[in-house]
């Protein structure tokens, strides 16, 4: 079977089990907390596929990615996979899990670049404009790059509003025919 179905079927299995149970926007949270911690810590993808590992000790290192603050249906989850042989798809079914909750509730992923800490007046100027012109809730990502010199960067499914310096000097750069 394809990677992709089994990560959408057990995401979407427990997208309906947190809607049943009204924790669905924590489950959400808890979605991104894992696969954050899948993108940054490599040992976790190795861990998870690692066969000396028991199957209690997987459960044990994924609960622990919470500090053990983690609602009662995502630990029934984390050992309905893991005894299903399935952790391999955790950061997968995180991603997708996050994927179906968003098209649920009409929200549109924002990534706002900049080359300094921006306040948090902006970013809720942003975010409203956003949900304005998207027409849709919306969920803001900041990322800090001073590579860009100034200016921002704003990635909105799949759209990209480019006023970084980097790239106005690039502009420049090209139309001065070098």
């Amino acid at each position: 079977m394809n990677n992709g179905k089994i990560s959408i079927r057990y995401a979407k299995a427990l997208l309906s089990s947190a809607k049943e149970a009204k924790v669905e926007e924590k489950v959400y949270s808890e979605m991104v907390t894992l696969e954050s911690a899948f993108s940054q810590i490599d040992l976790l993808k190795q861990a998870m596929s690692n066969p000396t590992l028991t199957k209690e000790e997987k459960i044990k290192l994924l609960n622990s990615i919470f500090n053990n603050k983690t609602s009662n249906l995502t630990k029934s989850f984390i050992s309905l996979v893991v005894d299903h042989g399935r952790e391999d798809y955790f950061y997968r079914i995180a991603l997708s899990y996050q994927d179906l909750y968003r098209k649920d509730k009409n929200i549109v992923v924002t990534h706002l670049t900049t080359a300094v800490e921006t306040d948090d007046k902006i970013k809720k100027q942003i975010i409203k404009s956003v949900e304005v012109s998207e027409n849709s809730k919306a969920e803001l990502r900041t990322e800090i790059n001073p590579d860009i010199i100034g200016g921002y960067i704003l990635d909105i499914e799949g759209k990209r509003l480019d006023a970084s310096i980097i790239r106005q000097l690039s502009k420049l750069y090209k139309y001065a025919g070098h």
